[in-house]
């Protein structure tokens, strides 16, 4: 006897998937944030992160980054040659991270957004990414770097910081 499938079941099972993949955005999304807030607050308080030793000889700001990852389930090569660089970098500029894996980003081929298209019809494409929620969370992000925090001195310097975060080269 052959078993029957269930559609309704799978149906369901979609949607409980796509309910957790949802919250699971949501969650990371305010972790990036929160990640963000304090590399800024070190960023601030010109907080130096130095070199990392094994031995936890090397600098404390390192050793407890690298730690830290590990506590939350990451590989200690991981953390160390690929997260660190990212986390040292950034403390040091104080920019927002985008991508994490700055590896990725260092052989980065990523046009450089010359092209024939009317901008209406790239910008659309932004607009409706996501169901607008990105794009929207980018607007807020810049606008809050302009009026709130007085960070850009233009919502134009916003978006290039932006850009440039997420490893676009900008002329």
């Amino acid at each position: 006897m052959s078993k029957q499938i269930d559609l309704s079941q799978i149906a369901n099972a979609v949607g409980v998937a796509l309910g957790g993949l949802k919250k699971a955005e949501t969650t990371a999304g305010l972790l990036k944030e929160t990640m963000n807030k304090y590399i800024a607050q070190l960023h601030s308080a010109k907080a130096k992160v130095g070199m990392y030793k094994k031995d936890k000889t090397g600098c404390a700001i390192a050793t407890s980054f690298v730690d830290g990852c590990i506590e939350g389930g990451l590989s200690h090569d991981t953390a160390h040659k690929t997260y660190l660089p990212t986390f040292k970098k950034a403390v040091a500029d104080g920019k927002p991270i985008g991508d994490w894996n700055g590896q990725r980003s260092k052989g980065n081929s990523k046009a450089k957004g010359k092209g024939k298209s009317e901008l209406s019809e790239l910008l659309v494409k932004a607009f409706n990414h996501d169901e607008g929620k990105s794009f929207e969370a980018l607007c807020q992000s810049v606008e809050k770097g302009f009026y709130a925090d007085a960070t850009f001195k233009t919502i134009y310097a916003g978006f290039v910081d932006y850009l440039q975060s997420e490893g676009y080269e900008i002329k």
